[in-house]
């Protein structure tokens, strides 16, 4: 009683709502107390009748196609009643048993259905209402007016009806020709009121005790009655059937926006009321019919379930929904999946997926490559401080800076190499080695250019090719290399690729597409075997190559000179030069240098004197 005193006040506090799929606060709250309520009436809980309702908005429009067995029994109700004259006397309760147990057997949905009729019109009992409802694989049927008032106003599925505001109802002439013996009567007129959808009344979902003792959903159509056809359709009674909610899945999981499909064996007015922590996702269960927590909680992509040997790998609903009933704290930490290893996208377990590089390997390259930068800012003083010694000023200390430059920039591109791979990280790496790929080996065919200008004249004639002179030319070449960098960059810009390893490890690193096609083909196979650490290997060889070893042979030969203390200058009488041709034969060369400076004008005369032996 005590428990039946709590249901009817927990009803007290329900107002009717319009259901929302906005999901608005105060229209969740109206749901979860709802779900509640479900959750505590049961058979054992209430009182005889209908009392216990759900003051939800149901999109009825799923059960339309079920209501014909009603229309069809109320209309021919009214027949009756225009047979009888407004009375159904002349029927038995046999008859009004086998109407409603026969709506009940012609379809599976339908869970109950009954004919009410208003007091006189079978004036056998003072109120009558003949029931049916499956039950154990079976249909019974019984008068629930014995032990239910359905006349009360409060009973929404007959009130609410017999009130209704009904316009135009339908009203139609039939003519019979009765037959008697083997001759046919003289044909009749008979004026009868039709029902249709639109007249009948939808109930909002109501916990039916004593009838069905499940929640159910009601649609009755009323019971007409017409003297003549110029008056007004009296309300004598009606015809419903009951759609059992109980078989009916309460789906709690949040809408899917890709499914427009619409079960009539889900009640989705309750999406999104699930309790599934974040890190889980909510998968509706078919199949258990109307009740709370018929859900499961599997893991997000990226999370693993903690209990490895549980089957299946997901929390249960009606767990999760008990916890959060029973317990005053929300702590969903019971309830939550762990984040895999970084770099899974989906895992099992704490596994890791990312290959792991060796940090001593990355440290010692990175302490090399900073030593190999500070040696090359080394070299570049030890040109500004020597800057006039014969040597270096031959070899103009301007494009010897601007390739000491260009190997510091291709070394910074390590650093950036070293970093975690990502689309800014791919395309800082392609300046870095670039710019200082050109700025070097630029530098170093502007001078070898110069000197092939020089040595190429086969007779006297005045050269000028100042340093400020090259510069022009090294922009111009500077320009294209900084045109055809910005089109790398914006019309094929890298990507990140995933390569694993032959333990199925990943790691990522930079694709350049057709651009590097040439350095790809042949450290591809070493980096599927040996993984990212070959990675960091190869390419502070490939920088070492590019800037240590073309540094050394530029700048050692002048600084051991200097060291040595070797005069190079040039004499002032002429330099005799033997030389042997491609046939043995020997020639005599006279050369008259003038003396030069990379900054001058380049003047030179050479004389020729060949003795054939």
């Amino acid at each position: 009683m005590e428990q039946s005193q709590k249901i009817c006040f927990s009803l007290s506090c329900f107002n009717l709502f319009q259901f929302c799929s906005s999901g608005n606060k105060d229209t969740n709250d109206h749901i979860d107390r709802a779900l509640e309520y479900v959750y505590h009436v049961s058979k054992n809980s209430c009182s005889e009748g209908t009392k216990e309702v759900l003051y939800l908005n149901v999109d009825y429009n799923l059960w339309n196609m079920y209501t014909d067995p009603a229309i069809r029994t109320a209309n021919l109700m009214s027949q009756y009643l225009v047979h009888g004259n407004g009375s159904l006397d002349f029927l038995t309760d046999e008859f009004f048993y086998m109407m409603v147990r026969n709506n009940v057997h012609g379809d599976s949905m339908i869970f109950g259905s009954t004919i009410a009729l208003e007091p006189g019109v079978y004036s056998k009992y003072p109120s009558f209402c003949p029931y049916a409802f499956r039950e154990n694989n079976t249909v019974r049927s019984h008068d629930i007016a014995i032990n239910y008032n359905y006349l009360d106003p409060t009973t929404e599925w007959y009130y609410r009806t017999k009130m209704k505001i009904r316009e135009n109802i339908t009203v139609t002439t039939d003519t019979i020709s009765y037959r008697e013996n083997n001759s046919s009567l003289p044909e009749i007129t008979v004026t009868i009121p039709l029902a249709s959808l639109r007249d009948g009344h939808w109930t909002y979902p109501y916990f039916d005790c004593g009838g069905g003792d499940a929640w159910i959903v009601t649609y009755s159509t009323p019971i007409f009655f017409i003297e003549n056809q110029n008056e007004t359709p009296k309300f004598r009674g009606l015809a419903g059937i009951d759609i059992e909610m109980t078989n009916i899945d309460i789906n709690q999981c949040d809408t899917d926006p890709t499914n427009n499909k619409t079960d009539s064996n889900q009640m989705d007015l309750f999406r999104g009321t699930h309790k599934c922590a974040a890190t889980t996702r909510c998968v509706a269960k078919h199949g258990l019919g109307f009740r709370t927590g018929a859900y499961d909680c599997y893991c997000e992509d990226g999370y693993y379930f903690p209990h490895a040997n549980v089957e299946p790998k997901a929390f249960n609903g009606m767990e999760v929904e008990d916890y959060f009933r029973y317990q005053k704290n929300l702590d969903q930490t019971l309830f939550m999946c762990i984040k895999c290893a970084p770099g899974c996208d989906t895992c099992v377990d704490g596994s890791p997926c990312l290959y792991k590089s060796s940090e001593i390997i990355r440290l010692l390259t990175m302490m090399l490559m900073i030593f190999t930068i500070a040696a090359i800012c080394i070299v570049s003083g030890m040109t500004f401080v020597y800057r006039k010694h014969q040597v270096i000023k031959t070899a103009s200390p301007l494009f010897l800076h601007l390739m000491c430059f260009g190997g510091i920039l291709m070394c910074f591109e390590y650093f950036a190499f070293c970093l975690d791979v990502s689309l800014v990280v791919c395309n800082v790496r392609i300046w870095p080695h670039h710019l200082g790929f050109f700025v070097m080996y630029g530098s170093l065919i502007m001078k070898t250019w110069r000197i092939s200008v020089i040595f190429s004249i086969g007779t006297t004639k005045r050269i000028h090719l100042p340093d400020h002179s090259l510069i022009q030319r090294f922009c111009v070449i500077g320009v294209i290399a900084f045109c055809l960098l910005m089109t790398w960059t914006f019309s094929s810009p890298p990507t990140i690729e995933t390569i694993k390893t032959d333990d199925t490890l990943m790691f990522f690193v930079c694709s350049y597409g057709v651009w590097e096609y040439a350095f790809a083909g042949g450290e591809r196979f070493i980096l599927t075997s040996s993984g990212q650490d070959m990675l960091y290997l190869l390419n502070f060889i490939q920088i070492q190559v590019y800037v240590t070893v073309t540094i050394a042979f530029i700048f050692v030969p002048k600084f051991w000179v200097i060291y040595k203390n070797v005069d190079i200058g040039e004499p002032s009488h002429s330099a005799s030069i033997a030389m042997h041709t491609i046939t043995d034969r020997s020639r005599q060369t006279q050369v008259h240098p003038h003396p030069v400076h990379p900054d001058s004008e380049l003047t030179m005369t050479t004389g020729t004197q060949t003795n054939f032996i």
